[in-house]
């Protein structure tokens, strides 16, 4: 379930996070996907009065990630990618933003996807930004837990037993 973060200071100083990625390989929580499906459709209404079409497939706020969700995401990353090279990776999934001092991955040294989501939809569709609690099932920020792995079938990493 998203929820709603904070980073003091920054310019993004108020966001929505999720619990759980969405996209490929990951667990798709329902009402994650429904927070991505939701800033998705509100960028694109949006993005096309910029020259930005809108993705193939129709999506709605299902908590669905299907095939349309998969290639809304893709195709923002891709869209965003075009202006902004190797700021963020192409991947087709929406992970937790961990690092709010700096947005970015930290093996990847790009900025997160849902990071940038937020300041595009912030940005391009206010109305829709401020609308989102009200519309979307949202997590109490003090019930979140702490980020895990975030893709399906992550192996389980156990501890040696004994000595050498």
């Amino acid at each position: 379930m998203g929820f709603i973060d904070t980073a003091p200071g920054k310019e993004l100083s108020v966001f929505y996070n999720v619990i759980h990625a969405v996209g490929a390989n990951c667990p798709n929580a329902r009402d994650d996907v429904k927070l991505i499906q939701y800033m998705l459709m509100a960028f694109y209404d949006r993005a096309v009065t910029s020259g930005l079409t809108r993705p193939s497939g129709d999506i709605a706020v299902t908590g669905y990630c299907g095939p349309a969700t998969m290639n809304w995401i893709l195709s923002f990353q891709r869209d965003y990618g075009k202006g902004h090279p190797g700021e963020i990776m192409v991947d087709n999934r929406v992970d937790r933003i961990r690092d709010k001092s700096s947005f970015m991955g930290s093996i990847s040294k790009t900025y997160y996807t849902l990071a940038v989501l937020n300041a595009s939809v912030k940005k391009q569709n206010p109305e829709a930004f401020v609308l989102l609690p009200g519309l979307i099932p949202l997590e109490n920020p003090l019930n979140v837990p702490p980020p895990g792995w975030d893709t399906v079938g992550q192996p389980q990493i156990v501890p040696a037993s004994g000595g050498m």
